[in-house]
């Protein structure tokens, strides 16, 4: 079916050459044969047209075409599998009781010369000149009277298969839009998948709702339109966020930073000498289940400089390096530079963050986030809440800083304290985590379809992540969305949660992550 449906499509493209099809079927047929007489021309009406099928599945499709300079019989055939590279379609004259010419290709191939003549009481029989003939019978009326398109709304992927086969997605491949025609009603099913960083809503028929389960089957017995929608998923986490940070390997120091929703930029540094170094810019996807990065197209350059330790010179050595770095549940990771003169596998180890006597509470400083796959230079002041058992850094000029015996709490500098929409509260509990956990999910459940998992934050360790963003059975985002991680301690947990507007979720989320994954437990 899909390849009849490529067909049809294919032979509407080729009608956009048809006028250049007629001159160069005219021309070949001046050059192959003599006109037929004018009695012979009488003698016989062509009428058959249609679409038609052999054995093989080749396709062949003559129409009548009135809305061109010469209007003729235009002739369309798929003759293999490859419905670009293998279809020819023009207009063809008639000559006594045959259609006779060139057809052009749609693709690279050359152009063919064909006779169609018919054959039974329903068929056609095609020649190739110096190829093949082929057989064809009709395939009944297969004029699309169901147009029905497939599109998205957001960033994701959707599929189709006719049946309730479910239709497999490829992410490699990705399609956003496709069109199904029919000449009859079908069954057909279509699945729907989000991009990283973003979650299905649900489909739309006409733009209106029509389901929020990412599969669904229909019947199709309309012309439609058909729309799977996608949001952004304000909860989302590029997962190298559990490995941010500085590592070190002998003279080798490494930075890993996130880059957009699923990639990392991994900066790799050897000293050779006190005035020169190498670096490694590397650029990749991290394979969630093997914790391993495998890149390509990396720049090795070599970085010289002066008395002062300003750079000299920074010259490529190569600019196709390839290579593996796979992390390691110990909290190091292992680098594999295939162009290696050394031949052995670096080991590198995590550096810790500066530990609570590192800053003074108060002290101000600058920090490079990644923001929408884009550097941003953040003012960051320094906390230290020895009272509530934590300190932590705030971008000091996102968000005004409101303290109290409780809770320290960091409201949108676009909000302001009446009535703040995105703000991110931290306090301490002396009740255990779990039984935190459980408070939150009370409190939330009622309202929200919530979501769980436990992440690892760069100062304090392994937190539990709750997240109410969802309105309770509708699959639809809410409003207002709540993020809360629970941080384990020695005497209780530290509860830091972020409150935020949907449509100010991707910048004000994201602050507030880098600024929690900034606490660090004091007990």
């Amino acid at each position: 079916m899909k390849k009849t449906i490529c067909f049809i499509l294919c032979t509407i493209m080729l009608f956009t050459v048809a006028a250049c099809g007629t001159e160069k079927s005219e021309n070949s047929a001046e050059q192959q044969t003599a006109a037929p007489s004018e009695a012979e021309q009488a003698s016989f009406e062509w009428t058959r047209e249609g679409y038609f099928q052999d054995e093989n599945e080749n396709m062949l499709s003559v129409t009548w075409m009135e809305d061109i300079d010469e209007p003729g019989w235009y002739v369309g055939c798929m003759l293999g599998e490859d419905w670009i590279e293998d279809s020819w379609g023009g207009t063809l004259p008639q000559e006594g009781s045959t259609l006779h010419g060139a057809l052009p290709s749609s693709g690279s191939k050359d152009d063919i010369t064909v006779t169609v003549s018919e054959e039974g009481e329903d068929g056609l029989l095609l020649m190739v000149e110096g190829g093949e003939t082929y057989h064809f019978t009709s395939m009944g009326d297969m004029t699309a009277s169901i147009m029905v398109t497939i599109g998205t709304e957001g960033f994701g992927m959707i599929g189709y298969e006719e049946g309730e086969t479910v239709p497999e997605l490829d992410p490699e491949w990705p399609y956003q839009s496709a069109q199904v025609n029919l000449g009859d009603p079908a069954t057909y099913t279509f699945a729907a998948a989000p991009e990283a960083g973003s979650m299905f809503v649900k489909w739309t028929k006409n733009g209106e709702d029509f389901s929020t389960e990412p599969v669904i089957t229909v019947l199709l017995d309309e012309s439609a339109e058909f729309v799977a929608v996608f949001e952004e998923d304000p909860g989302w986490q590029n997962p190298v966020m559990n490995f941010i940070g500085e590592y070190q390997s002998d003279r080798a120091h490494a930075l890993v930073e996130c880059s957009g929703t699923e990639d990392a930029l991994i900066t790799i540094e050897w000293g050779g000498s006190a005035a020169e170094l190498a670096r490694w810019d590397i650029f990749g996807r991290l394979n969630t289940e093997t914790l391993t990065i495998n890149y390509s197209g990396v720049t090795k350059s070599i970085v010289t400089y002066d008395d002062s330790g300003e750079i000299v010179s920074q010259e490529p050595e190569y600019e196709d390096g390839t290579g593996t770095i796979t992390f390691n549940d110990d909290g190091t990771f292992t680098w594999h530079e295939d162009q290696s003169e050394y031949g052995v596998d670096m080991l590198f180890e995590w550096v810790p963050a500066a530990s609570e006597t590192a800053r003074e509470d108060g002290e101000r400083f600058e920090a490079v986030i990644i923001l929408e796959g884009m550097e941003e230079t953040v003012q960051y002041e320094h906390i230290v809440r020895g009272d509530l058992g934590f300190e932590m850094d705030y971008d000091y000029e996102s968000f005004e800083r409101y303290s109290d015996p409780e809770l320290e709490s960091f409201l949108s500098v676009w909000d302001g304290p009446g009535n703040p929409e995105n703000f991110l509260e931290v306090s301490f509990s002396a009740e255990d985590a779990d039984t935190v956990a459980a408070a939150v999910r009370e409190e939330l459940f009622q309202t929200y379809d919530l979501y769980e998992e436990t992440r690892e934050l760069n100062r304090a360790g392994e937190c539990l992540y709750i997240e109410a963003s969802v309105l309770k059975g509708t699959n639809n985002m809410a409003d207002q969305l709540q993020m809360v991680y629970i941080i384990p301690t020695t005497d209780g947990c530290i509860v830091a949660t972020v409150h935020c507007a949907a449509e100010a979720a991707e910048g004000f989320a994201r602050r507030c992550n880098y600024m929690i994954n900034t606490i660090s437990a004091l007990r």
